[in-house]
Formats: C-alpha cells, structure tokens, sequence
C-alpha cells in the first residue's frame, strides 16, 4: 500500500507479533485460485500477494502485497463480509474477534489498532475518490495510474484488463477497446496483457 502513514509498519508488526504469540490462532492453507471468506474473524496475512473483493457482486476492491491484518473494523461494528483471493497457495492466520480484542487489550495494543484503523480510512478515501469519476475513461484512467504505482511483484500478476474491469464493473468490450487505443498511441505499453509503463494519459478519450 502507498502513503502509508509514519510508523505504520511499526504498528502492523507489533500487532501480528501479539496476535501469532496466541495459543488460539488458527492457520488456514488457501490454495492458489481460491478463497478465503471472511466473517467474525480477524485474519492476518505475512507475506504473498492477494486481492479482496466484495461479496456482494464480487466487487475488486484492492491488491495487496506483504504483510496485511484484515478485519479490524469487526471491533466496532457488525461484519462486513467480504473475501480474499490470494496469488499463490498461502497460509493465513485467522482469530476470532474477541479474542484479537483480549489479546489487545491485555499488551496495551489500542494505539496500534488506531493507526492501521486511520492508514486504512485514509485508503478507502483515496480508491472512494477513484469511483466517483465522472466517465468511464476518466476511470480508467484513474485505474491505469493506480495499477503503474503498483510493485513490479503485483502488476506482473494481473492483467491491466483483469484489473480494471474487477474494479470498476466496465464492460470488457469497452476497456479493450480504449487500452488497444492508447497502446496504439503509445500512451502505454503492455507486455503479454499486463503494464510495463506510462508515457503519459490524455485527459480525454
């Protein structure tokens, strides 16, 4: 994840430390291809990359790479269902909420939770402010910029197509149809479907 906030990384491995100390955690074997549904739970992933969708609709939401702790809002409110899908066969490590809530609470951990709970908003923000374009190249441009900000290890594990038409609900024929376009003007370049680079993005298509 990009702009992460100071100290983020501090605090995401103080809390995957306490969490992997308990004698109640358990681990989940996801093999490649398949998913991970979330409920009451938090999960906790350390390495690897994996995407997370939406239940409902089957909505993309983000790609993830490394280290990531899934599900803390589930202290706070009433869970949100969504599942994980990741790039290679991998072990997450899952707890229940009250559980993650004691161990929390006994090692002092409320401020760790408070900065990956803001680092996250401040994500959900920046991908909010994605969807809210007001056509549908201006979505994929957006999406296009997004994905080349990416870690090498994430775009050469998705297509650009793939990508965009998870995330946005675009109609295939449609995406094709301005990355041939752009390809074509050489505003990007592609290697066997996945982005190698920008030039630049016109504002309009």
């Amino acid at each position: 994840m990009k702009d992460r906030f100071p100290d983020y990384d501090i605090h995401l491995q103080r809390l995957i430390d306490a969490f992997a100390r308990s004698d109640k955690i358990k681990k989940v074997t996801v093999a490649r291809g398949n998913t991970y549904i979330m409920s009451d739970e938090i999960c906790c992933i350390r390495k690897g990359i994996f995407s997370v969708y939406m239940n409902q609709g089957e909505r993309l939401l983000s790609y993830g790479e490394g280290q990531a702790i899934i599900g803390l809002t589930n202290f706070y409110s009433e869970p949100v269902h969504f599942y994980i899908k990741p790039g290679q066969t991998s072990t997450l490590f899952t707890l229940t909420t009250e559980e993650a809530r004691q161990i929390i609470k006994t090692e002092n951990l409320s401020q760790s939770i408070g900065y990956i709970l803001a680092n996250n908003t401040n994500a959900f923000f920046q991908m909010y402010e994605k969807v809210i374009s007001p056509n549908n190249y201006t979505f994929i441009r957006l999406m296009l910029m997004d994905l080349d900000q990416a870690t090498d290890a994430i775009k050469a594990s998705v297509t650009v197509a793939s990508y965009i038409i998870k995330r946005s609900g675009l109609s295939r024929s449609y995406v094709m149809l301005v990355l041939s376009e752009l390809r074509k003007g050489g505003y990007i370049n592609m290697n066997d479907g996945k982005l190698t680079s920008i030039t630049s993005l016109p504002e309009r298509f």
